[in-house]
Order: structure tokens, then sequence, then C-alpha cells
């Protein structure tokens, strides 16, 4: 056999049977013999290093291609306020990687310990709830659940953010104006409607309106022009027979 053309030729000799050609077994061995010691010449040429094993070439990173960050590399994660607690008074962390499946009673299976049908959570599906001897028995204990749900959340999510502060990551106050941005979101949405379209002063009414805090809010060119315009339309003829007061706005002629 030949290598391709262009290369060294390397003929191997064969020799000829009754049927088949053979190749030559000694030949083929020699050759062998030959390239495994020049592997092991060149690998000692290499850099070494010793150990237990004994010495340890270095091999080549021939196939290593560094290549710049798209990115910037991460910071180091600073500790929170309950690690720096602990390491100040030797409470040794737990760092060990929780599984993320448990054993669910219910359903006799292995469920996620989190998140969407997790184990263990099957309290919002009884139709029946014991109310306890000191509960109010006109209490919702299902929205009771998820109010508890919900204050660990945000506890949680209160302490994160507060150790980001401490850090530096976030502006100082940043975790009290969004908590009571969501509280006021959350209340909001109890109460129901639309806060911001629904304390806005009808058109139409020729009075001064008191809002929830019990402040008079005033009306205002613009609100009492709407109104005005709103009024010279509001009979039958859309204003056609009424007299014109002194300084009334020209009515616009609207087509019917």
């Amino acid at each position: 056999s030949k290598r391709k053309q262009g290369e060294d030729s390397i003929c191997i000799p064969l020799e000829q049977g009754r049927k088949l050609l053979q190749a030559n077994e000694d030949f083929l061995l020699d050759r062998a013999s030959a390239g495994c010691t020049q592997l092991i010449a060149a690998i000692w040429q290499l850099p070494t290093e010793t150990s237990d094993a004994g010495p340890l070439a270095t091999l080549p990173g021939y196939d290593e291609i560094p290549i710049p960050r798209a990115m910037p590399p991460p910071p180091p994660k600073a500790e929170t306020k309950w690690e720096k607690f602990a390491k100040d008074k030797g409470i040794p962390l737990n760092k060990e990687k929780r599984s993320r499946k448990v054993w669910d009673e219910a359903s006799g299976s292995w469920m996620y310990r989190h998140g969407f049908e997790k184990a263990n959570s099957g309290s919002k599906e009884w139709p029946i709830m014991e109310v306890g001897a000191n509960d109010d028995p006109f209490e919702d204990p299902w929205e009771k659940l998820r109010d508890a749900k919900r204050s660990r959340t945000e506890k949680n999510l209160e302490n994160r953010m507060k150790n980001e502060e401490r850090v530096g990551t976030l502006a100082k106050g940043t975790t009290n104006r969004i908590l009571k941005s969501r509280e006021k979101s959350r209340e909001s949405g109890k109460k129901g409607g639309n806060a911001d379209r629904d304390n806005v002063l009808p058109i139409g009414v020729p009075v001064d309106l008191k809002n929830s805090t019990g402040e008079v809010k005033l009306r205002g060119k613009v609100s009492t022009t709407a109104a005005l315009k709103a009024v010279q339309q509001s009979t039958a003829s859309l204003g056609k027979f009424d007299k014109i007061r002194e300084g009334e706005p020209e009515r616009k002629k609207i087509l019917s």
C-alpha cells in the first residue's frame, strides 16, 4: 500500500501466497517499534515534573485557543449577614447541596421540593380544614395559608435585597421602596378596580369633590372647560337653542 500522492511513499513488501497476498509481519513490527521509540523520545524532551507515581511530562496544549471574554468576569460573591455572623461566632456552615426531590406521602412518589406541584402541598386541595380553638371561625383558612406563604416569600426577598444593599450592589433604600410598592399594589388589587383611573374626577358634575382622605380637590381650568362643553351639548338640540352667556366660549357644531 502507498500514501497519498505528494507524500513520502512507504512500500510494504508482500509475500505471495497460494491465493491471497499477505503483509510481512516482521516488517510491520519493525516500523511500529521505530515509531513508538520516536514518540517516547519526543515526550521525554518536554518539560517534566516529579510526582508520587514518578516523573510526569507536561503535554503541549496545541488545541487550546485563548479568546477574550465577551463580558467581564463576575465579582466574587460577598458574604451574607448570616454567613458573617456564623464566621464571627465559629458556627459551621452547612454547604451541602440538598436534593431537588423529596418523598411525597400523599402520592407515594418523588416530587420536587419547591416550585409547581411540589411535594407535600396538598393543603390547597383539602375541601375541609379544621379550625383551631384560637382561630377565627369566619376567617378563610386557604387565604391564611396563602398569606403565610406570601409573607415568607417577602421576608426572603427582603433579606436578599438588604444583603445586596450592604455589599453595595443596590442603592440604599431600594428594599423599602420596592416592598412598599408591592404592598400598595396588593392592597389596591384587593379593593378592585384601577386606583389611578377611578380617582379621576368625573366630568359634568359642577361641584368640588372630596377624595378618600377628605381633602377638597379643586376641579381646575381644564376640567371646568370640559364640564362646560359637556353641559352645552346635554340638551336634545345639542345646545342649538340655548342662550350664550357672557364669557362663554363659542359652541362647536356637531354633526348629528
